[in-house]
């Protein structure tokens, strides 16, 4: 499907009313929208000292001891559908910017019916001589977490980094920075790395949060399948925050091209993506899964 800027646009403009329509369905007034305002910068000033005191005293911790870094196998998990240019920049970002790439392994699932399957073919080819450990799985699965946890069941690295193909990676040497961070845990706890994704509130919420085996073993998911597509980092950082199983490192940068910010991103796929009011049914299973959600934390939280 060809479109032009002016029909992106549009297109994007009723995506960001139905979701804002959405969200602020309870909001009748002015004094309810200040006392919103009070709550969510008092939110935002109680997660921002949490992370910072967290962060440093693990930091301390981990110097007293004198513990070495451990270097552990990161499996980067990739569905990606007719994006296989924005998946060439992916992995040549990958490609420039990671320290020992030989210990990451990528689990890539391309749908058996993607119109762009022999181009992927072709470019995976291609990369032999980069000596890369890509599985590529050709198989239709319909929802986005479903896909990660597909591929999370065909994995073996100790850290699980459910990735996107319209992001990129910006920090030389980021899996350094995510062996530091990881070794700062203990071994038989699970832990959530949440990254500098460019969100305006990083304290709150995190693009491509990373997780540690112990925590897919306690969970035995990476993507909660409640949703038709959103909210697979939503979920994984609330049960973080919930179960203060999470870090902050602020050094390691991604970028993402997200459509809805960047119209020259517009694509099928992300027309795919928000078709059959998608997100409007995902905000509405997210409002009602509080009480699974602390189930879900408390198994991060205590070991039952």
């Amino acid at each position: 499907m060809k479109t032009d800027n002016q029909e992106r646009k549009d297109i994007i403009e009723k995506q960001n009313l139905s979701y804002r329509s959405k969200v602020n369905k309870n909001k009748k007034n002015i004094f309810k929208s200040v006392f919103k305002e009070i709550k969510i910068t008092s939110k935002k000033l109680y997660w921002k000292n949490k992370f910072l005191i967290s962060y440093y005293y693990k930091s301390l911790v981990f110097f007293i001891s004198k513990n070495k870094i451990t270097k552990s196998k990161i499996s980067i998990l990739i569905p990606t559908r007719e994006r296989v240019l924005k998946f060439e920049r992916f992995i040549n970002s990958i490609i420039k910017n990671t320290y020992l790439i030989d210990r990451c392994e990528f689990l890539v699932l391309v749908d058996s019916d993607d119109p762009e399957k022999d181009a992927y073919i072709k470019f995976i080819t291609s990369l032999k001589y980069q000596k890369l450990d890509i599985k590529v799985f050709h198989v239709n699965i319909q929802t986005h977490a479903k896909r990660n946890n597909f591929l999370a069941t065909k994995c073996s690295g100790e850290i699980l980094f459910p990735a996107n193909d319209d992001m990129i990676f910006v920090t030389k040497d980021w899996d350094h920075l995510l062996d530091i961070e990881f070794s700062k845990n203990l071994k038989k706890e699970p832990l959530c790395v949440w990254v500098n994704s460019g969100n305006k509130y990083p304290y709150l919420f995190c693009h491509f949060p990373i997780i540690n085996r112990e925590w897919y073993r306690r969970l035995g998911y990476v993507g909660c399948e409640l949703f038709n597509f959103w909210y697979l980092d939503t979920w994984i950082c609330d049960l973080a925050k919930r179960s203060n199983k999470v870090i902050y490192s602020q050094k390691i940068k991604f970028k993402e091209f997200n459509a809805q910010a960047n119209t020259d991103e517009f694509d099928n796929t992300y027309l795919r993506n928000i078709a059959d009011n998608k997100m409007e049914k995902d905000i509405e299973i997210w409002e009602n899964s509080l009480s699974q959600r602390i189930s879900e934390a408390n198994k991060l939280k205590y070991i039952i």
